[in-house]
């Protein structure tokens, strides 16, 4: 089956001003409850609750990963293959952004890589029952952001050296077209949080 993933932006300020005891429930309702809960048109992949006043949260859903997490680790062996025929700035930068993303803050699987991320999602002391895959605070998505600020300009010109040293599919990642676009889509979550300074919150269903 392998492992899903539900990923949400969120109000942290909101979050945290709630109980500790019930926190973990709001997050588990809003990350697995219904469907359909939008009150007008919105972007492919996007739900926002309705009314209004109770939007301190918002869920995306990957456009063609089925909610499966196995597109974004693919994505990240991907660009373990592909990032030694990048240009420094470029690799710095997409190293950055997708290391959290991707690999959950580790370092990159390449033996010969001396990449360190700058982003390390620690753990949260209020969330021991959820099932969290990530976990971004404010400040850590802010730092993302700044990263894919220096990606997204230049995001297409990935597209020659990984179609000619990726010249086969890696797992769920077809083509150029299937790398860029799930990459692109971390680039709208972390920019829609940041721009509310909200976190980013990824749990396993």
């Amino acid at each position: 089956m392998g492992v899903c993933m539900e990923v949400l932006i969120v109000d942290w300020a909101h979050l945290e001003s709630e109980p500790a005891g019930q926190r973990e429930v709001l997050v588990e309702e809003v990350a697995f409850g219904p469907d359909g809960v939008c009150d007008y048109d919105l972007p492919p992949g996007w739900t926002w609750p309705s009314p209004i006043k109770s939007r301190w949260w918002a869920r995306y859903e990957f456009l063609d990963t089925m909610t499966s997490y196995k597109a974004h680790f693919w994505a990240g062996e991907c660009w373990d293959g592909l990032r030694a025929f990048v240009d420094a700035p470029l690799r710095n930068a997409l190293d950055q952004f997708s290391a959290p993303l991707f690999w959950g803050g580790s370092d990159y699987a390449s033996e010969t890589s001396s990449f360190s991320a700058a982003v390390h999602p620690g753990p949260c002391d209020w969330a021991s029952r959820l099932s969290v895959m990530l976990w971004l605070k404010p400040e850590e998505v802010a730092e993302l952001h700044r990263f894919w600020g220096q990606v997204e300009p230049h995001l297409d010109s990935l597209r020659e050296p990984f179609n000619h040293h990726l010249t086969e599919p890696i797992g769920w990642i077809q083509d150029f077209a299937s790398f860029s676009r799930l990459i692109g889509e971390w680039g709208d979550v972390v920019s829609q949080a940041a721009c509310r300074n909200w976190a980013v919150i990824g749990l396993r269903c």
